[in-house]
């Protein structure tokens, strides 16, 4: 709260043309430790949003739902956007992005320890099945990939399944940013956790934004403003980074 504080009084008396809700709706679904219903904070992103708008005396509300239905209802009206989310062409027309990125996150191939298993392509995914996420961002070079090369595939709609799918061998292999999956290992029995293991070479690496609707573009603004003074103050950023995700510019590590 005293980071806040002090970054309160420097924008304090600014006055803007643009109508403000005193409190907005934004939605979301499940993404540990980011976006996390179970938490008190909901999340470090939640979080990271929440202050955002704090600045500017405006409450949020999160509404968590599954990924592809969150992506649908933030184009309603009475949401303001949907958080948060990896660039893709498709949603940059749908929605529009905010400047800054919120999150970078590397994300790994995991499977059953079990299996062996070297990845360098996505070619190399071939004689295997692969788990992915209804309503979740996949490089465009991965669809490629699977559709050039005929790849199985199998679809969940809720993250937390993914990994007792592949305990129960009905996928082979699921794709997951490093920092969620260790938070949905840690809520495995002991004895489970060292039977799910990563490839070391990143599958790849993204950065999330939040999705601001487009009947509501002044919160684009507001935002880009707001993430803008969080990220010039060091105490607050520093204690981003270690708590949640650094922010830089990141490129795929995995063609």
């Amino acid at each position: 709260m005293r980071i806040l504080f002090s970054i309160f009084i420097f924008i304090s008396s600014n006055v803007y043309s643009e109508p403000y809700a005193r409190q907005i709706n934004i939605t979301t679904g499940q993404w540990p430790p980011y976006i996390d219903q179970s938490k008190e904070d909901q999340g470090c992103v939640a979080s990271l949003i929440r202050d955002a708008f704090a600045l500017y005396d405006i409450k949020t509300r999160f509404v968590f739902m599954p990924w592809e239905r969150a992506y649908k209802d933030g184009m309603k009206k009475e949401f303001i956007g949907s958080a948060y989310w990896y660039f893709s062409k498709q949603r940059s027309e749908d929605y529009i992005y905010t400047k800054h990125a919120i999150t970078e996150e590397v994300s790994r191939f995991y499977h059953l320890s079990s299996l062996p298993l070297k990845l360098t392509r996505y070619s190399d995914l071939k004689p295997y099945t692969l788990l992915l996420n209804k309503g979740l961002t996949y490089p465009d070079e991965l669809l490629e990939a699977i559709s050039e090369h005929n790849i199985s595939t199998v679809e969940s709609t809720y993250t937390d399944k993914n990994i007792p799918l592949l305990l129960r061998k009905r996928a082979d292999i699921m794709i997951m940013n490093e920092n969620t999956a260790q938070e949905y290992k840690r809520s495995l029995p002991v004895s489970k956790r060292s039977a799910i293991t990563s490839q070391k070479k990143p599958a790849y690496i993204k950065r999330g934004f939040l999705l601001i609707n487009k009947t509501h573009q002044q919160y684009a603004i507001l935002f880009d403003q707001a993430l803008s003074t969080l990220w010039s103050n060091k105490d607050y950023i520093k204690h981003y980074e270690q708590n949640c995700s650094k922010v830089s510019v990141l490129t795929h590590a995995l063609e």
